[in-house]
């Protein structure tokens, strides 16, 4: 029986490798030389297409993070390791546990912390780079040294009114055109001398 199984394949092998046509038909085309035309310019034009980044929020770049580097949460994860269970004594998760105490555990903190650096980052960002952009005359390379030499802490942005924010950039862009050139020079100096 396995013979004639054997034989059947062998066949129906046969008959599909001779089906096909042995050698491949030539597709003819049509070729066509723009460049002989009657003003001497190529006719072809490509779509040029602008690229334009979106300002996304600092709340969605971070859940974005969490969702990419999912397991770097989970190495991270020290939450709740005991806990009291409703029976009664103490539960343990052993996962949290060398969670806690491996290298890959503290190498994943390390970098959850990172990423909440770049988030505090980013929402100091929004507030700041919106306030400067409506209530600042500058624009260009001058309105971003102004926002890196001015930029408040988050909490002062949390703590402060829109009015005390509108008073805080107006102060600062009067001491900043009182002393461009010193603020520019401090700019270009390495991060550790900068304010010195």
């Amino acid at each position: 029986m396995a013979r004639i199984g054997f034989l059947f394949l062998i066949a129906l092998c046969i008959y599909l490798a001779l089906d096909r046509p042995v050698f491949a038909q030539p597709i003819e085309g049509v070729l066509q030389d723009t460049l002989k035309k009657k003003n001497g310019k190529d006719t072809l034009r490509l779509d040029t297409a602008q690229i334009i980044r979106k300002n996304l929020s600092a709340k969605y770049l971070l859940g974005r993070k969490k969702e990419e580097y999912k397991s770097i949460y989970f190495w991270g994860d020290t939450k709740n390791m005991v806990t009291l269970p409703h029976q009664g004594g103490i539960a343990v998760n052993l996962n949290k546990l060398y969670n806690k105490f491996s290298r890959k555990g503290r190498h994943a903190r390390r970098l959850q912390r990172e990423f909440e650096k770049a988030y505090q980052q980013d929402l100091i960002r929004e507030g700041w780079y919106a306030l400067t952009k409506e209530y600042s005359k500058l624009s260009g390379d001058s309105l971003n040294k102004f926002r890196i030499y001015y930029e408040p802490s988050l909490k002062w942005l949390h703590e402060n009114d829109r009015y005390e924010k509108i008073a805080y950039v107006h102060k600062c862009l009067k001491h900043y055109l009182d002393s461009v050139d010193i603020i520019h020079r401090r700019l270009q100096l390495p991060m550790g001398n900068a304010k010195l």
